[in-house]
């Protein structure tokens, strides 16, 4: 997920500035780096002009993408938040929007699921499990499936909740296992949570594109770490919350 943070920085850096049209040319460059991976973008910023010009300061920029796919996941919504942006005022008087961010405070983030979506990404993922499927009921996340155990196809049922661990990655922890409508050994429980582990990492994608992240945080004068903070399950679908 940290390629679609990538992005935001990037746009910001390239057209900040100026004008009443930040938020179309803002989604306009969102639009152009991710094509069809994403169906919708709208931003909102929330910015004073004097604040701008005096103190070079923008108080938060809101980012809403709908539909977006991130390998090997769509996310219904994708909610980001960026505080205290701090550019380069001599810059924006000149009329130069490259390069005008000198630092961006605390980003807030936040995800939605569909329980299919979840599903499909699950079984692309595993070697292991077929049919995959993930349910959301009373609070409780239930995944159905067909486990491939050496040459048997065996029906299961887990049921259990999400975890956090090691700041980005989210696991599913199982609290009961059926398989072929019997109870099973701790052996092939563990043998499923950990064909399930980790369901993703937000931060994988950092160490793809390193060399861009660390042109960012040079620009920025600081790291840039995925931390998710609270996952809830709540109706219909799974919402992860995090910052950077």
């Amino acid at each position: 997920m940290s390629n679609i943070i990538l992005v935001i920085i990037m746009a910001l850096s390239q057209v900040l500035g100026l004008g009443s049209d930040i938020d179309s040319r803002l989604e306009e460059a969102i639009k152009n780096e991710l094509g069809e991976r994403v169906q919708h973008v709208e931003v909102e910023t929330h910015i004073n002009t004097g604040s701008l010009l005096v103190k070079g300061k923008i108080a938060a920029i809101d980012f809403k993408l709908e539909g977006l796919y991130v390998k090997p996941v769509r996310i219904e919504e994708a909610s980001f938040i960026v505080k205290n942006i701090k550019i380069r005022a001599d810059k924006v008087l000149l009329g130069k929007s490259k390069g005008c961010v000198r630092s961006i405070g605390e980003v807030g983030l936040r995800f939605s699921f569909l329980p299919g979506d979840l599903s499909r990404a699950l079984e692309a993922q595993s070697e292991s499990i077929e049919e995959a499927e993930l349910l959301i009921s009373s609070g409780q996340v239930l995944i159905r499936g067909r486990y491939l155990w050496g040459p048997l196809s065996l029906p299961f049922e887990v049921q259990g909740y999400f975890s956090f661990e090691g700041g980005s990655k989210i696991f599913y922890r199982i609290t009961r296992v059926r398989v072929s409508g019997l109870g099973i050994p701790a052996v092939l429980k563990n043998k499923l949570e950990n064909e399930l582990n980790p369901v993703f990492d937000l931060g994988e994608f950092h160490e793809k594109r390193r060399d861009d992240f660390k042109r960012c945080e040079d620009m920025l004068g600081r790291e840039l770490k995925v931390k998710i903070t609270n996952i809830l399950v709540v109706e219909d679908r799974v919402i992860v919350v995090g910052s950077i």
